[in-house]
């Protein structure tokens, strides 16, 4: 620490010579230079200028002369001009007479006060140029005052420790002088800095002895108490603290009072007794206090409260400080911190309703506040409270505005990544990618940043990247975050993320190659068992079934109590059906079921099984198996479908009646899903049509029972695909029934719906033509002859695809169907030539029937040999 300098005047002009200078009378010359005194005695700085500098002008011959222009060089640098007055001293210096050492002086003084290093070298050498000056000893303690400046501490001591020097000679003579007493103060601080802690303390006991004024004695008090911090002697340094204070009270100095209280505070937090420097801190939460030491008690007292987990305490002497002073300039800075310490006591204790207290503490911060330098910092922290809160947009809006408030600082760092997290969770991940790279860009002199958030950002890059579809991106900073950052928790999980981006882009080779990396670089890392199910996954992408099935194995073998062992089990029983391993598919699925009940991958496994009964004709396991699912996993969205398929099940072992049962359940079922609802109304309907009636009067009674389960789709799902299939089954209803009208009309609406599909509508028109042909035999004539052309009409439709809409292909089997029905009534209605082609159509669209179609052409060209091939 420099002491403040105590820049001595003397008023050259006033003690030459015997002369009254200051009278009234006179000449003019003497009368001119005494006003020019009489401004510089008033502090009328630039008049005082001004005349000296009119009298050199006026009077350039005047002995005067000399020392005018020395005061002249003093009024500027009183008023702040040093750069003036050193150029008026040096340019007149070489005429200065007798003067001269007083111009060097000043020049020096001028130096000094315009932050010029040179001032040293210019007091040094008027100590040396000039030894009869009674400056001399001023010259040498400013050279060192200079010199401490700029940290020059070695010179400092050469300096005033130079024997037979000025200053050296100056203490024989007279120790208590002011001037040696300032020239020991700088010595000892020299020393003090060099860490020469005994020649620091030998030089402060010196000054003990000696008489000083109060606020040099405080100086003296204030370097012991360096020497005895530094040394680690901390109970010397509270006695020489609590000395401190009582200097500073005899000064009635409420600054140095507040620094000492500050000094004494440090001492007794750092021989860990809290209680008492938080109590000292406190001492400076009043109205005496400069603000600096306000704040500092502020941010002291919350911080021994954190530590000692007595936040109330220190709310209490915030909240009472506030409630003394409300217009302390460090009232800001109280609210703030009062804010804060709700806001911690809340982050350790949730269940508390100091997050609401803190927020509004904040907000009446910002309303009251407007211009205080800590408003970005309340920005921040009420963003923090709404982020808590999870008020996402709330947080946003102030992480945003303490960004534009806060100066560059490691609060500025955090407003920007909290912004970033603000925005990611708005899925504006665009602008938390901006705002994460800010922070890896725009705080390169904060290390504490770079050491605690950059890793952090590039991660969230990486995902932000991702959630971009931008791969590239999220592997580049992927890239920056393994070759700064290597060791950091997110450099695996970095690298795990960007090979899943590539898994999702469909690119296995590539995701493959970094997990690969993965393996090499986190051989040991948790992370790695998830990286190896991952290669297999890759594996699966590409459809090399082998491989994923080897990579499963090994895996298994590597991690056999890994909490990703069901996943695993069950990939290697997915991977075995798609490779054609069926039996082997079936071992790991049904013992996935009993070794992972609880799984959530467990349904899924159970339904495979089922699945494969059904697939393999196995109705009575499949029924079975979906009945165990259904059981199981009542709640699960499949349970509906399993008892969809369990009714289909029992359809396919001929069990209709056990089949209306599980059909039933889903029509009656108000949670059933309407399409699933619809499937079961059909298949109820369906049942009903293949199981013999139980009314022994009434054989055909099903059919009636499934006309109404139709009847149900069309008026409850009148635009489902299903509604056209209904149509048609309706159709086939009454030709069972015998009600040949209805069925035609019946499969007019299935064959006209906008909803049916090819095979839908194909397989109606073909029903339309049977039940005209049953018409056609109640009838006769020209009645009958009609009825079956337009029959045949409706066969030869689905026959040459005269039923097909923009974008459809015909469907095979009805194809056939038709046209078997459509040669079949040529021939009937003696047709031959008609028939043969029909067959020879079905021929060229349906090669396996090769051989039973020549039969049937050979047959009908038979009945006309002139034209036999």
């Amino acid at each position: 620490m420099v002491f403040g300098r105590q820049i001595i005047l003397i008023f050259f002009a006033l003690i030459f010579g015997g002369k009254a200078v200051f009278a009234a009378e006179g000449s003019k010359e003497e009368r001119a230079y005494a006003a020019a005194i009489a401004a510089f005695q008033d502090a009328m700085w630039n008049r005082a200028e001004t005349e000296f500098a009119g009298f050199v002008e006026k009077y350039p011959k005047s002995e005067r002369v000399p020392e005018a222009i020395l005061m002249q060089a003093q009024a500027e640098l009183k008023q702040g001009k040093p750069s003036p007055a050193i150029a008026l001293l040096s340019a007149k210096q070489a005429s200065a007479g007798k003067f001269a050492d007083q111009y060097v002086y000043w020049i020096g003084e001028a130096q000094y006060q315009n932050g010029d290093f040179s001032a040293a070298a210019t007091f040094t050498s008027l100590a040396h140029d000039f030894p009869e000056s009674t400056l001399r000893l001023q010259a040498v303690v400013e050279a060192a005052a200079a010199l401490a400046q700029f940290n020059k501490w070695t010179q400092v001591v050469a300096l005033l420790e130079e024997p037979n020097g000025v200053f050296q000679r100056a203490i024989q003579l007279d120790a208590a002088d002011e001037l040696v007493s300032r020239g020991r103060l700088l010595l000892a601080q020299a020393k003090l800095e060099r860490g020469d802690f005994n020649g620091a303390t030998t030089v402060l006991q010196s000054l003990a002895a000696q008489p000083l004024k109060t606020e040099w004695d405080w100086q003296r008090a204030y370097l012991l108490y360096q020497v005895k911090m530094a040394t680690g002697d901390l109970n010397a340094a509270l006695a020489t603290a609590t000395n401190l204070l009582q200097i500073s009270k005899l000064a009635r100095d409420a600054d140095l009072s507040a620094e000492s209280v500050a000094m004494r505070a440090v001492v007794l937090e750092k021989l860990n007794r809290p209680d008492e420097a938080a109590a000292a801190y406190a001492e400076n939460l009043s109205s005496n206090a400069p603000p600096e030491n306000q704040r500092q008690a502020i941010l002291k007292v919350a911080e021994l409260g954190i530590a000692q987990k007595k936040i109330s305490d220190a709310r209490q002497s915030l909240e009472k400080f506030l409630a003394q002073f409300p217009d302390s300039p460090a009232a800001d800075a109280a609210l703030l911190t009062l804010g804060e310490l709700h806001l911690k006591e809340y982050v350790a204790q949730p269940a508390t309703n100091d997050l609401q207290t803190a927020s509004t503490l904040f907000s009446q911060f910002l309303t009251t506040y407007t211009n205080s330098p800590l408003t970005g910092k309340a920005y921040l922290d009420r963003g923090w409270c709404n982020w808590i809160d999870r008020k996402i947009p709330e947080s946003a809006a102030d992480f945003k505005m303490a960004v534009q408030r806060l100066p560059p600082s490691e609060d500025l760092a955090v407003a920007r990544f909290k912004l970033a997290d603000a925005l990611f969770a708005q899925d504006d991940f665009a602008g938390a990618r901006e705002n994460y790279r800010a922070v890896l860009n725009d705080f390169p002199q904060f290390p504490a940043v770079k050491k605690t958030l950059n890793s952090l950002a590039l991660y969230q890059i990486v995902q932000a990247s991702l959630k971009l579809k931008d791969v590239g991106g999220a592997y580049n900073a992927m890239t920056q975050v393994l070759e700064f950052y290597p060791a950091s928790p997110v450099a695996d999980n970095s690298l795990l993320l960007v090979g899943e981006g590539y898994e999702d882009l469909n690119q296995p080779a590539k995701a493959r190659e970094l997990f690969q990396r993965f393996q090499k670089l986190y051989p040991t890392m948790p992370l790695r068992s998830q990286v190896e199910l991952a290669i297999g996954r890759t594996y699966e992408l590409e459809g090399n079934w082998p491989a994923a099935i080897g990579q499963y194995e090994n895996w298994l073998k590597n991690f056999p109590t890994n909490t990703f062992l069901p996943q695993v089990n069950y990939s290697l029983a997915w991977a075995n059906f798609q490779a054609g391993n069926e039996t082997n598919a079936f071992t790991l699925f049904t013992n996935f079921t009993a070794e992972f009940p609880t799984n959530a991958l467990s349904p899924f496994a159970q339904w495979w099984v089922a699945d494969h009964f059904y697939r393999t004709g196995d109705f009575v396991n499949a029924e079975k198996n979906y009945q165990i699912f259904f059981q199981t996993w009542p709640t699960n969205s499949l349970a509906f479908q399993a008892r969809m398929m369990a009714g289909r099940s029992a359809v396919g072992r001929l069990g209709y009646s056990d089949a209306i049962r599980y059909f039933n359940n889903l029509v009656t079922n108000a949670d059933c899903p309407t399409t699933l609802n619809a499937q079961a109304l059909f298949a109820y309907g369906s049942a009903l049509m293949q199981m013999n009636s139980t009314d022994t009067n009434n054989p055909l009674a099903n059919f009636q029972s499934a006309t109404n389960s139709f009847g149900q789709i069309i008026q409850l799902y009148p635009t489902n695909e299903l509604a056209a299939l209904a149509w048609g089954e309706i159709g086939d209803c009454d030709l069972q029934l015998t009600n040949y009208d209805a069925a035609t009309n019946a499969y007019a609406q299935a064959v006209n719906s906008p909803w049916g599909n090819i095979s839908a509508r194909s397989q109606a028109q073909i029903g339309l033509g049977l039940a005209l042909e049953k018409k056609a035999a109640a009838s006769s004539g020209d009645d009958q002859k009609n009825l079956l052309q337009t029959a045949l009409q409706n066969y030869l439709d689905v026959l040459y695809g005269n039923n097909l809409r923009d974008g459809e292909t015909p469907d095979s089997f009805w194809v056939k169907k038709a046209g078997l029905q459509a040669a079949a009534l040529a021939e009937s209605l003696g047709e031959w030539q008609q028939a043969a082609n029909i067959y020879q159509r079905l021929e060229k669209l349906l090669p396996p029937l090769h051989d039973s179609l020549e039969k049937k052409i050979a047959a009908a060209q038979e009945h006309f040999p002139s034209q036999k091939n």
